[in-house]
């Protein structure tokens, strides 16, 4: 199966997800304004257990992978006699230099590091929501929802154009985990059903990986492009 197939497979998958949560909104609205507590406690719970989860991977891609396949390899990488190693995720290479950003004498993945500021604010945003937010009106979440799925569809569309500025693409990632946040507790509030808030939050993987897949085109693209011989990707 070619890569540009399974693209275009998560990419439809993804389409179909924001579909089906935007359905459940408009057709399975609940008249009840309260929420019960316990639900939203379980919903919070999980979404944050979630982001913990998504933190780590921003800084150890693919750790849980090694834990259940003890023998997993590491992508295999082409090396040439240049010998280039990653930095942030990334090749050191002038081709990926927009990719990362440094601090002191350490280089991060800009986009690693803008999921990671996203997963943080989302779960204090979780925190606030759960104890101190309420009373706001139908309408306010169904514009939250609106807002959480234009976020989703910029953050895709900035990560295929071909020129880059790591200022924008550090902020669409933390956006882009934001939307996570905005589009499970707006489901959640418009029908009072905590299954369809539950999957929201197993759709989010789904967006998530739906952005990997994206980010490792563009990559390959990069080195296809390039006249070297060492191809990271």
């Amino acid at each position: 199966m070619k890569k540009i197939d399974v693209i275009y497979k998560y990419l439809i998958f993804s389409f179909f997800a924001a579909f089906f949560i935007i359905l459940f909104a408009v057709f399975d609205n609940s008249k009840l304004s309260n929420l019960d507590f316990n639900d939203k406690l379980l919903v919070g719970f999980l979404f944050i257990i979630c982001c913990i989860f998504g933190i780590s991977l921003t800084f150890y891609p693919g750790w849980y992978k090694r834990i259940i396949i003890k023998d997993i390899k590491s992508d295999k990488i082409k090396i040439s006699n240049d010998k280039i190693k990653r930095k942030g995720h990334h090749p050191d290479c002038v081709r990926f230099y927009n990719h990362t950003i440094k601090f002191k004498n350490n280089t991060f993945c800009a986009g690693c590091f803008g999921l990671a500021i996203g997963f943080f604010i989302s779960i204090s945003l979780m925190i606030l929501y759960l104890f101190f937010i309420n009373n706001f009106s139908k309408t306010f979440f169904y514009i939250l929802l609106t807002i959480g799925f234009i976020i989703i569809l910029i953050l895709y569309l900035e990560i295929v154009i071909n020129k880059r500025n790591k200022t924008v693409h550090i902020a669409l990632n933390v956006f882009f985990v934001l939307s996570f946040f905005m589009i499970t507790v707006s489901i959640f509030e418009i029908t009072n059903k905590i299954s369809y808030a539950l999957i929201s939050i197993l759709l989010s993987f789904l967006w998530l990986d739906t952005r990997i897949q994206l980010s490792n085109r563009k990559h390959r693209l990069i080195c296809a492009n390039c006249d070297k011989s060492c191809k990271m990707y």
